[in-house]
């Protein structure tokens, strides 16, 4: 386990026995403030301590007003963003009668240090009111964007920014060198799909040795960031979505190839999204690239210049 992936998830064991123990006091020793908690459609912002532990509280209640008998938190991938802050994704498990035993969920954190300890700062999940019974009230926190409670959230805006949470995950695992988060993102066999052929990973010692090359060539030619900004999201059945996405290799503000699209198909396994097939996946990059035409046989309308990367801070 990397260094990242275990503060990562000894930070969010911490948190998460503090909750299931209803201890507010040492939730908020985990807690930066301000702290916010983003969601599709909003986000409460804690300004102080106190903030912080009526937060955790009214979560807490409402876990027990539901008859939660178990809250599980594991982390997926982690990345070392500097030597002060950290950024990755878990997956929340919680078991509960219906209808509040709702399917696992990903949650993206970030943590910062002070000292020697690391702090959560920010959380942001694709979950909402209007999809998640067990949305907490949180009555005197300060909100703003869209109200948790009146305001419904298209399921189109639903469906792309947990696309989008996906996509930020794989990409966390790639820059971080985390195998073991890229091999909880796949279905195996998992089928990339190149002008080449079709690329099909049977077994994760597969995927394994795909990633070790792949993270060589990152080495080799000095990639420090992958954004990959999703466009569509469309259920082809309940566990079955595609999604559309663009492609940006930087090494600092600087494409090292240029831009592509690709799709994706994902299906829900025991609640969480895995991938089964990427099409247009370019395999191991043409380096030497000047157009994507260059590296895949993609219809040369990219964007000219990189969307805002959508990094939380």
């Amino acid at each position: 386990m990397s260094d990242a992936r275990r503060i990562y998830q000894d930070t969010l064991d911490r948190l998460t026995a503090a909750i299931v123990s209803r201890d507010p006091v040492a939730f908020s020793k985990g807690i930066s403030c301000p702290y916010e908690a983003r969601a599709v459609n909003g986000t409460t912002l804690c300004r102080t301590e106190e903030d912080v532990q009526q937060a955790m509280m009214a979560y807490a209640d409402t876990l027990r007003d539901h008859n939660v008998r178990s809250l599980t938190r594991v982390c997926d991938t982690a990345h070392m963003v500097n030597d002060s802050h950290i950024t990755g994704y878990h997956t929340t498990c919680i078991d509960a009668d219906a209808p509040f035993n709702v399917a696992p969920f990903l949650t993206r954190m970030s943590l910062y240090r002070g000292g020697e300890d690391w702090k959560v700062a920010i959380t942001e999940t694709a979950m909402c009111a209007q999809s998640w019974p067990l949305s907490p009230v949180w009555e005197n926190m300060q909100s703003h964007g869209q109200s948790h409670a009146d305001d419904p959230v298209s399921e189109k805006a639903k469906r792309l920014h947990l696309f989008q949470n996906i996509l930020d995950r794989i990409s966390s695992a790639f820059l971080s060198g985390d195998i073991d988060g890229w091999l909880g993102s796949l279905s195996l066999p998992c089928h990339l799909v190149t002008r080449h052929g079709v690329d099909t990973y049977e077994t994760e010692d597969a995927v394994r040795r795909d990633f070790d090359v792949y993270i060589q060539e990152f080495k080799t030619h000095g990639v420090t960031d992958i954004v990959r900004e999703a466009k569509t999201a469309e259920l082809i059945d309940g566990d079955q979505m595609v999604g559309t996405y663009a492609t940006h290799i930087l090494r600092g503000s600087a494409h090292v190839v240029p831009p592509w699209d690709a799709s994706m198909t994902l299906r829900r396994e025991n609640g969480l999204w895995r991938v089964t097939t990427v099409m247009r996946a370019i395999g191991h990059l043409n380096w030497s690239a000047n157009s994507p035409a260059d590296i895949e046989d993609i219809p040369q309308n990219m964007p000219p210049t990189l969307p805002t990367k959508r990094e939380i801070q």
